[in-house]
């Protein structure tokens, strides 16, 4: 009655969870949308005056409102410059004890790539895409964070995870690998050899032979993962006695199957590629932000105001 018990725990707790997941990605939408809708407004209106040589800008009517200075480009900076900043609440939710009750980390993460590529976008109409000086170096900080951003949200996402964000361990993920191959076995006799074949052409030996560069080799796996699975499919086909209405099913499990091994074989590089990834991320993220404060404590005084 305990076990019981706590498999309908778990399952309301699940359950719960993934309504929440779809609560955030619908808010993560909306805001996608508001900000489209900024930066596709502002392109309309200011798109020749972003065009102009920087002669020719101070001509314009637009002049006023679009410079770095103006009403709606400074409006921008300052937008792009709190998302930025909230960036960092991501950071205090991981390290900070108190904080750790709010919310499960991935959706914080989803709210964190957000900011982290919306904010970066909207600075750069603020820039009206001219560089220079000191905040060029915040700028390009920014880029790289954003960019390096995409490589370990990657990196992430490939790393097996539990249904509420947890990383599984090893032997979760192997014991999960266990159970995909007993199933393929029994439900649909596939002998050893068959085994061994959908191991071989999935390309698990060749992510685990090249251990920290397995990484480019399981990317490339990833783009033509359809293609793999289609000549695994064929092959297994052939000696595998599949009824014709199981054939989606049949399909649908080799492809976790698959997807599963190269992971296990991935598990180890991704967590050292996770090291130095941080190794780089976090210096042009501290750069960034260092420069950009000293950039807006000029500007204040200075006596650039914006609305008030």
């Amino acid at each position: 009655m305990k076990g019981d018990e706590g498999r309908h725990s778990e399952f309301l707790s699940n359950t719960g969870f993934e309504q929440m997941k779809t609560v955030h990605r619908i808010v993560i939408i909306i805001l996608a949308l508001i900000v489209a809708g900024i930066l596709f407004w502002s392109l309309d209106i200011a798109g020749s005056y972003y065009l102009a040589s920087s002669l020719e800008r101070p001509r314009m009517e637009a002049h006023q409102l679009w410079k770095p200075g103006g009403i709606y480009g400074h409006g921008l900076g300052i937008l792009g410059s709190v998302m930025i900043l909230l960036l960092l609440t991501y950071s205090a939710r991981k390290r900070i004890r108190k904080f750790r009750r709010w919310g499960k980390l991935p959706s914080w993460l989803n709210y964190h790539i957000f900011l982290g590529i919306t904010g970066p976008l909207l600075i750069t109409l603020h820039t009206t895409f001219k560089f220079g000086g000191l905040v060029s170096i915040s700028y390009w900080s920014m880029m790289a964070v954003m960019l390096s951003g995409f490589i370990g949200r990657y990196i992430y996402v490939k790393i097996p995870r539990k249904i509420n964000g947890e990383e599984m361990s090893r032997k979760e993920i192997e014991a999960h690998n266990e159970e995909l191959k007993r199933q393929l076995t029994e439900e649909f006799r596939l002998s050893s050899d068959q085994l061994a074949l959908i191991e071989q052409v999935g390309g698990v030996h060749k992510i685990k032979q090249r251990g920290l560069f397995g990484i480019f080799t399981f990317f490339i796996m990833d783009l033509f993962n359809w293609l793999t699975l289609r000549r695994i499919s064929h092959l297994v086909f052939k000696s595998a006695s599949v009824p014709k209405a199981r054939l989606r099913e049949f399909h649908h499990l080799l492809s976790r199957r698959v997807r599963n091994s190269r992971r296990i074989a991935f598990l180890q590089a991704a967590q050292k590629l996770f090291h130095y990834w941080h190794v780089i991320h976090k210096p042009f993220a501290y750069t960034m932000i260092v420069i950009m404060i000293v950039h807006v404590t000029v500007v204040i005084t200075l006596g650039y105001r914006w609305i008030y």
